[in-house]
């Protein structure tokens, strides 16, 4: 007997949720035995006795390994959580793959995805602190910190929910980087420019707002005193 429109639109939806529950078990299972390997993979990084090491083997081995599973997981287009894409996003940081880190970093956020269990903070604090620290060492060493430092500052400041204190930190460090000498100390005195150190002090003043304790109170006078003296007061 040939079956209704109606009972072969139910029987696609049955097969259709069907299917469905089939590749969610598929994906659980598959996802299981990634986790498990990627932590024996985790413990043999551990075991690796220098920084430079542990960085090498996230660079020549991990990333190369796990990288196509996490591509595979974002192709997909189903959001759940995802340990291997978290890690992956966690080593492009630390070996300096800045672009395709934060590109991901962005949708790890977005997904509200954990960072792995031995990093304390959340994504957003995890990636603002290590792209402030990148970028202090290579300011200092004379390095572009551009596109990166904007794109960062603008997350910081303006769409990410930080601590007080680690919003701060940027805002004193991009006032800062408008003192700098030529030697890459920030210098008050080093600038004849009113409207630079107008603002720096602005930046500056912003970072006492969010954390009083920012430690920017000397500079700002020395700011002040500054302008004064260009301004002949």
């Amino acid at each position: 007997m040939s079956l209704s429109p109606a009972q072969r639109h139910s029987q696609r939806i049955a097969m259709q949720q069907q299917q469905a529950r089939l590749e969610e078990v598929n994906t659980t299972a598959s996802l299981h035995l990634q986790i498990q390997q990627i932590r024996e993979d985790v413990e043999l990084l551990r075991s690796q006795p220098t920084t430079a090491d542990r960085v090498e083997m996230k660079r020549d081995v991990l990333l190369p390994k796990w990288l196509p599973t996490a591509e595979s997981y974002l192709a997909l287009g189903k959001v759940y959580a995802n340990p291997v894409f978290s890690y992956c996003v966690i080593w492009l940081f630390d070996v300096g793959q800045y672009d395709q880190a934060l590109d991901w970093a962005d949708i790890a956020i977005a997904q509200e995805q954990a960072t792995p269990e031995n990093i304390k903070s959340r994504f957003p604090a995890f990636v603002a602190d290590q792209m402030l620290e990148w970028a202090e060492q290579a300011s200092q060493a004379g390095e572009d910190i551009e596109p990166y430092f904007s794109r960062m500052f603008e997350n910081v400041t303006q769409r990410w929910r930080l601590h007080e204190e680690i919003t701060a930190k940027w805002f004193k460090f991009a006032g800062l980087l408008l003192l700098r000498d030529e030697s890459g100390q920030a210098r008050a005195a080093a600038i004849d420019d009113v409207e630079t150190l107008l603002s720096a002090e602005r930046l500056l003043a912003a970072a006492e707002a969010k954390y009083h304790k920012a430690g920017v109170s000397t500079m700002r006078r020395t700011i002040a005193a500054r302008i004064r003296h260009l301004q002949g007061q």
